[in-house]
Formats: structure tokens, sequence, C-alpha cells
């Protein structure tokens, strides 16, 4: 254990920073049912940032490329071409035209360059690797199966010697295919990318001279659509702009099929009708246990694929040799639960927080040791506190004032209307201090979370009792859940929640007529538990006036002693 803690398995959690060879040795099927993440379809992967977008169009291209040299090697029926393109290479370009004309070089200088993954003996080598890595499952849902199966049975040196042997046979698919890609990538490519408009004409004479025998076909994986420029996205006067034509063109061609990953609610975000594709929502909800139960069985997959190369001839250890994981129906109460919660369902935030939980067990013992619930509360408490100094003064101030609002009304989500909060909530999912939990319009102002790692900092309720309104300080779906309340913040509230001395209790008598009634404190404080204070409606603050008071309510006051000696509620706050 001591050898996979010091290798760090989760420091990188970068798509683009893996190796073609080692990406489907980490990947995890995000989907369940019929679909495969491998099916060849029309696509559209949605998932706000780290969600695993590139993760999930990069194991498309490594599992085609490794299905792509059995192909070739035994002149397959079905032959498809993975080409990987990044529109952000494009995001200094403002002129939708010149996008479309370099989106289209790049399709084409890609298709031309893929026999470049087949050269060398290490290239070689990684493509068989990975085709051994591929889950049977897939595979048999291939169909070029047969074939697939039959080459990742074969020993690395069975299969190179068998490679040698089909380069000296010149009139093989795959040397053909090879000598194709080299010539047209050296006598033909400069000169087109002197068009003034290519379109999908050129991709289609392209790859007709690569494949002109074989009934083959092109899989376009599409990442960063949301890092163009507005204008590729929206023509003039409300009409459709070029990237809708652009798909249109791959959606019509019918050797085309495409992958496309945009941001959700985006101006990147729309392809909306079935003829695009099949969505595919990479992110699960893990307020909701459905979503919870499912990212939780991907997160030990995640765990076991990464602690677990499968070119790793050692002892293999299990995610619960590293991580405390209840088994069974325990799905509650253990340290990947807290994890599950701080990652909001950001797949690169939940690679991120395995590696600080791991590397805060190991600075406690000075020795590996398994990760317990203790030292993931520790390591989000530092992840929080990193993340909260990255902030001015001034800031870190105003988001105080909102923390003591919510703490004192028990709710880590809230609304605070006509004030926006781009500050605390435009950075990426990794680092952002608030979370915009449902975006506002019109009169419906926007709602607000707090990130459930500064909750645990700043001790900010997150969960109830399930048969009852009391903070569950666990944090846990065992027997609590999490809290629908919501604080609506103003100014006076803020400025009643930075009082010093305010306590809480719960209304025990309430005349509803005379407008008056007596309360209890419910925790104990510097004030005699037992001790009854007496309040009147009219010291409620203006904000809470209009809510609704009844025994068994919970209001926050000011202590003081009316002259005849009786404890007295003053700024009541209805919580």
């Amino acid at each position: 254990m001591e050898r996979i803690f010091r290798a760090r398995p989760f420091k990188t959690r970068n798509a683009d920073e893996y190796d073609i060879s080692t990406l489907l040795n980490l990947f995890v099927n995000p989907l369940n049912g019929l679909s495969t993440p491998f099916d060849y379809e029309n696509s559209i992967i949605k998932g706000r940032m780290g969600s695993g977008k590139t993760m999930y169009l990069r194991a498309n291209q490594a599992f085609y490329l490794s299905s792509l040299l059995p192909a070739l090697m035994e002149g397959a029926d079905e032959i498809i071409l993975p080409i990987m393109i990044k529109l952000n290479d494009f995001q200094h370009l403002t002129e939708p035209s010149e996008i479309y004309r370099q989106v289209v070089i790049k399709i084409v200088e890609e298709l031309t360059s893929i026999y470049l993954h087949f050269e060398g003996v290490k290239n070689l080598k990684d493509i068989h690797g990975n085709l051994r890595l591929i889950p049977r499952d897939l595979i048999t849902r291939h169909k070029n199966s047969e074939m697939m199966l039959k080459i990742s049975a074969l020993s690395s040196d069975e299969y190179l010697q068998r490679i040698n042997i089909d380069k000296q046979n010149k009139g093989s698919v795959k040397v053909r295919f090879l000598e194709a890609s080299s010539e047209w990538k050296k006598n033909y490519f400069q000169e087109f990318k002197k068009k003034a408009n290519p379109g999908i004409k050129d991709i289609e004479e392209c790859y007709k001279y690569l494949l002109q025998e074989n009934d083959g076909k092109i899989l376009l994986l599409i990442d960063e659509a949301g890092a163009l420029d507005k204008g590729f996205f929206k023509g003039e006067q409300e009409k459709s702009g070029l990237f809708e034509t652009l798909m249109n063109q791959f959606r019509t061609a019918s050797f085309i099929r495409t992958k496309v990953a945009v941001y959700p609610n985006s101006y990147s975000d729309m392809l909306t009708e079935t003829r695009y594709g099949d969505v595919i929502m990479l992110e699960n909800n893990i307020k909701d246990e459905a979503g919870y139960v499912k990212l939780r069985s991907k997160a030990i997959s995640i765990i076991n694929n990464y602690i677990n190369p499968k070119n790793d001839e050692e002892l293999p250890f299990r995610a619960d040799d590293i991580f405390e994981i209840k088994g069974g129906e325990q799905i509650y109460g253990d340290a990947l639960e807290m994890i599950l919660y701080a990652s909001h369902g950001n797949m690169r935030r939940l690679i991120h927080l395995f590696d600080l939980s791991m590397d805060m067990a190991y600075s406690e013992n000075s020795y590996a040791s398994r990760v317990e619930k203790s030292h993931v509360i520790e390591a989000l408490k530092k992840h929080a506190i990193n993340n909260e100094s990255t902030l001015t003064n001034q800031d870190r101030e105003f988001l105080q004032n909102l923390v003591s609002v919510c703490r004192s009304r028990s709710a880590y989500q809230f609304s605070f209307p006509n004030v926006p909060l781009y500050k605390y909530t435009s950075r990426s999912k990794e680092y952002n201090i608030v979370n915009i939990e449902d975006p506002g319009s019109g009169r419906k102002a926007t709602v607000y979370s707090f990130d459930f790692s500064f909750c645990i900092l700043k001790d900010i309720p997150t969960h109830r009792m399930n048969d009852d309104e009391r903070v569950y300080k666990e944090r846990s779906g065992d027997i609590g859940r999490w809290s629908s309340r919501k604080a609506v913040i103003t100014q006076g509230m803020i400025e009643q929640a930075s009082l010093p001395g305010k306590i809480e209790g719960k209304v025990t008598f309430y005349d509803a007529v005379k407008k008056h009634g007596f309360i209890l404190l419910d925790e104990p404080s510097d004030e005699p538990s037992n001790e009854r204070f007496f309040f009147q409606c009219s010291d409620i603050i203006e904000d809470d006036k209009s809510k609704n008071i009844h025994i068994g309510k919970r209001l926050r006051f000011y202590p003081s002693e009316l002259s005849n000696g009786m404890n007295y509620a003053n700024m009541i706050e209805v919580l």
C-alpha cells in the first residue's frame, strides 16, 4: 500500500495529460442499459467543466484506433477512422467563415495523420495494449469483434511478428492505407490548405482516396465546442450560424458520425433535435439517491482502475483497502460519502479529492494508512481554505456576511435578489465557493448554494434528520437528508446575523390573537436552558414579519430583560 500512496495515482486529473495507451485503463463506462460509450452513432456529450467530456471522447479515440488495426490487418468490411478535433485550437478566430474553413482543414489534416499512430514499435505495442484493456462485453458489440478478440489474444511478440508479415504483403489493406495516408499528407495537403472555401466534399474526397475499396467510415470526436466565438453559433438576424450548418453537413454525410461535447445551457448547446444524436449527460446529482448510488458505483470502479494498472503483475488492491468504503446496502456514513458530496458529481474534482484525502491520511500518520472519514473532513477543510484564500479581503468579508445569515437560518442554499455573485460562481466546479442551484429569470431570483467543503469549514448546516427538522451534524444519508431550506437574504438580515450574543429556541406557546408567546432554548447556551423568553410579534425584524408563527417554530433573538425581571426576546428572526 505504501507503493500506491507514494505513486499518487490520482495526481493527474486532466484527460489531455494521459497517454492514449493509458486511457482505457482508467476509463469507466458512465452509461447504463443498452447504450455503450463506443457505439458508432451521433451523440451530444453534455457536462460542465471537469465532468469528463474530454475523457469520454479520447476513450472513443483509443477504442477505435485499437479496433482499426485489426480491421486493416484482416481486411474487415467495416473500417472506422477516429478523428479527434479540439475546437479551442480556433478560439482566437472571430470570423465565422474562417472558423469553418480551419475546422475543415483540421479534419483533413487529422484524417491523413492517423497512420502516425501506427509508426514505431512503441505505438504498436500501446495500441495492442489498449485492445487488451477493452472490456470483453464492449468488444462483443463491435462488428469486428471476432477479429478484435483474435488479435487481442496474441502476445506482444506474436502481435509484432504478425504485423511484420503483414507489411511484406504489399497488397494488404493496412499497407495500402498507411501508404495512401503518407502520400496524401506529403503531396497534397499544403495545396489543400490554400483553398479559399474547403468543405464537406473535400473531406469526402480525401477519405475516399485513403479507403477507395472499402466501405469505411469516419467518427468525428469534437471537443471544446464552447470555446469558439459566439458568432459561429448564431448568424445575423437570428438565423442559424455556421456551427449548425457544419453539423448538418456531417449529419447528412453517410460516411460520418459525430460525437460532440458541449456545456449545458450555453450558446453552444443548440443541437436540441434528435437528428443530431442522443444526449449523454455525464454528471450525477449527488442529492438524489439514484444519482448518488450511480456515482458511488462509478467512483469505486474509478478507484480500482487507478490503483491497479492492468499491466501491473503485483497483487492488486481493492478500493476499500485504500478508502473507508462500507459494503452491501451500507452506502452512507463512510469516507467515500463525504468525497462524493464534495465532488458535486464533477469527475475532475472527484479525482482531485481522492488525491487530497490520501495525502491527508499519509501526512497524519507519516505512512500509508487507509483514508478514513476524519481524513476526508480535514482534506475538505484544507481545500476550502485554499479556495477562500484566492479572494480579496473585501470579498471574504462579504462572503462571511452571507455565511452568517445562512448559518443562523440553518440553510446552505440562499437567494440574494438583485445582487449578482459572479466572482464566486464563475470559476470551475473544482474551485467555486458558491454554486448556482437554479438560475433565476424575470422576477424569479437565482438560488445559490455554498460548496459542501466550504459548509464543513464554516459549519453551515447541509443536512437534517429524517424524522424532524433538527440539523444533522454528521451530514450523512444514513439517518439524515439534504436540507431543502433556502434563506432569502437581505441587507437587514446581514446586519442582524452579525450581531453578537443572539441565541435560538423553539416556540412552546403562542397566542395568535394577542400575537405573543414564549420561547424555550433548544440548545445549551450562556442562558439557562430551562428558562423561557417572552416574545411579541411586534419585535420580529421587518424582513420576517410576513412569516407564520406556530408552536415548534424556531426563532433567533437577542436576549434581554424587562423591568419586572422577565426574560424577553428582542430583534427576533423567524428561522
